[in-house]
C-alpha cells in the first residue's frame, strides 16, 4: 500500500430531480444535544422512525463534527480502478456487472469498483451504486469478523449469541486475481454461531455468482447433523431468532439483481458515526490488518445507570450532518419477508450506509436498522478504510431490538486475512461445523 493518498471523490451526476434543497426549518450544530425537549431541531434530518425515538425520549443525539474525511477512505484498489475501469463495464438486462463491449458476464477479472462514474438519470444507476458498494467490501480481501448479537427488550439485556462472519471474495480484491474460479463465483461467505452451546454450529454458507444465478446458500443444522440447502428467500428469515436477517448486514447483503432499485432523494441528514476520530489498525506478522483493543466501545442504554431512554439506544455515538442519497429497494421474490425498503447511504462515499427503513409486504412500516461506521487507520496511514462496528435493528412493531456488536475492545476484526479456501467447499463447510 502506498504511504500517501490523494482524496478521491466518487463521481455522481445528479439531475435536477435529485437536487432539491433540504428543509430549512430545522438545523443542528456541533455541540448540540438533541432530545425530547428540542427534537424539532432535527426535524427533516432523520428518518421518521428515528425522529420519533428522539421525540419520545428514547434516543439522545450528541451532535459533533468528524476530524477525518470519509472521502480519504477509499482503498488504494478502488482509487486505481477510478481510472482503469472507466467505461469498461455495463449492466446486463438483469442488473449484473457485464462487459461494456459484449454485454456478457466479464471474462476478465473485475478489480476494484466497476463503475467509477454514475449518472442518476440512468435508470439503472442505483444498481451500479450498489455494485460499487459491494465491490468496495471485496477490496478489503478475506475478512474474519467476530460479532455478538444481543437481544434487548424493554426490561434490558435478555441474552447473547457469539458468532463469526468469514468472507472470501473472488472479485474486486487483487489478491484473488490468480485464483482459479471455474464456477464463476463473486464471493464465498460463512456465518458461524459459536455459542451458546445449544445453538453452536448453526452455520450458513453462501456462494454468490458473478452472473444472475441465484445464491447457493447452505445451512448446517446441529440437531440432525446435516447440511440443507436454503432458498434465496430464507435470507430474509430472522437470523437465529434475532430482529435481523442475513440480508440486513451492511444494510443489504443479498444479491443485487434480486431487488428492483431506484434513487429517490438526495438530502442533508443527521447520521451516526462511532467517533470524531479514526480508530487504529495494526498489522501482524502474517500481513493481516486488525482492529485493536483501544477501539472506542459503544455504551448502550441498558449498560448506563439511570438511563431513561430505550435500553437498546447507543448513548455515546457522534451524530454529524452528511449529504445522503436514499435508495428504494423492492424485492422481486414474492416469498421474501420484507416489502419495500429504503437505504440511506452517503452521497459522496456510497459504501457507507446509515439507515435501512423496512416495510412489510402490506407497505406498513415495520422496523429500522441503524448502522454506525467509522474510519480506520494504519500507523502511518498506509492502510485506510471504513467499516461498521455496530448495527441495531429496532422492531417498532414488537417493541424489541437486536444489537450487533462487531468491533469492540474484546472482539477484533481481521482484514486481508489468511484463510484456507477449502472451508468454502461443501466438505470443508461440514468439517467447519463439527
Amino acid at each position: 500500500m502506498s504511504k500517501t493518498r490523494n482524496p478521491c471523490i466518487f463521481l455522481i451526476a445528479f439531475s435536477l430531480l435529485f437536487c432539491l434543497a433540504p428543509s430549512a426549518t430545522a438545523d443542528v450544530a456541533p455541540g448540540d444535544v438533541i432530545d425530547t425537549t428540542n427534537w424539532q431541531k432535527a426535524e427533516g434530518l432523520l428518518p421518521d422512525s428515528v425522529l420519533n425515538w428522539v421525540k419520545k425520549g428514547e434516543f439522545i443525539l450528541n451532535i459533533g463534527e468528524l476530524q477525518w474525511d470519509p472521502n480519504d477512505y477509499w482503498t488504494d484498489t478502488c482509487i486505481r480502478s477510478m481510472e482503469t475501469n472507466k467505461g469498461k463495464y455495463a449492466l446486463d438486462e438483469d442488473g449484473m456487472v457485464a462487459d461494456a463491449k459484449t454485454g456478457e458476464t466479464p471474462t476478465d477479472f473485475v478489480e476494484g469498483i466497476p463503475f467509477p462514474e454514475v449518472n442518476l438519470e440512468d435508470p439503472k444507476s442505483a444498481f451500479k451504486i450498489m455494485h460499487n458498494r459491494t465491490f468496495y467490501g471485496y477490496t478489503l480481501g478475506n475478512i474474519d469478523y467476530p460479532f455478538g448479537a444481543i437481544w434487548v427488550s424493554r426490561g434490558g439485556y435478555d441474552r447473547e449469541v457469539q458468532a463469526q462472519f468469514l468472507q472470501y471474495p473472488m472479485a474486486g480484491f487483487p489478491g484473488a486475481k490468480e485464483e482459479k474460479n471455474p464456477k464463476g463465483i463473486e464471493q464465498y461467505s460463512v456465518v458461524r454461531v459459536l455459542s451458546p452451546y445449544d445453538i453452536a454450529g448453526t452455520n450458513t454458507m453462501t456462494w454468490r455468482y458473478l452472473d444472475n444465478r441465484q445464491d447457493m446458500t447452505y445451512a448446517f443444522v446441529p440437531a440432525i447433523r446435516r447440511v440443507r440447502r436454503l432458498s434465496p428467500a430464507n435470507r430474509s428469515d430472522a437470523f437465529i431468532g434475532t430482529d435481523m436477517c442475513l440480508d440486513d448486514a451492511y444494510g443489504y447483503a443479498g444479491k443485487i439483481s434480486a431487488v428492483e432499485w431506484k434513487p429517490t432523494k438526495k438530502k442533508i441528514a443527521l447520521v451516526p458515526f462511532l467517533s470524531e476520530k479514526p480508530q487504529a489498525l495494526v498489522q501482524n506478522e502474517r500481513g493481516e490488518w486488525l482492529s485493536t483493543s483501544g477501539i472506542k466501545p459503544v455504551v448502550y442504554g441498558y449498560q448506563k445507570k439511570d438511563w431513561q431512554g430505550a435500553p437498546w439506544a447507543p448513548t455515546n455515538l457522534v451524530w454529524v450532518k452528511r449529504e445522503i442519497l436514499i435508495l428504494e429497494m423492492k424485492p422481486k421474490d414474492p416469498y421474501y419477508n420484507y416489502g419495500t425498503q429504503y437505504l440511506w447511504i452517503d452521497a459522496a462515499v456510497p459504501f457507507i450506509t446509515f439507515y435501512k427503513i423496512i416495510q412489510d409486504r402490506a407497505a406498513d412500516y415495520w422496523k429500522t436498522v441503524l448502522l454506525c461506521s467509522n474510519g480506520f487507520d494504519g500507523p502511518n496511514k498506509e492502510m485506510r478504510f471504513v467499516q461498521g462496528p455496530m448495527y441495531i435493528a429496532v422492531d417498532d412493531r414488537y417493541d424489541h431490538a437486536t444489537v450487533l456488536r462487531a468491533l469492540t475492545p474484546e472482539t477484533l476484526g481481521i482484514w486481508f486475512a489468511i484463510q484456507n479456501p477449502n472451508i468454502y467447499s461443501l466438505g470443508g463447510f461440514q468439517k467447519l461445523c463439527k
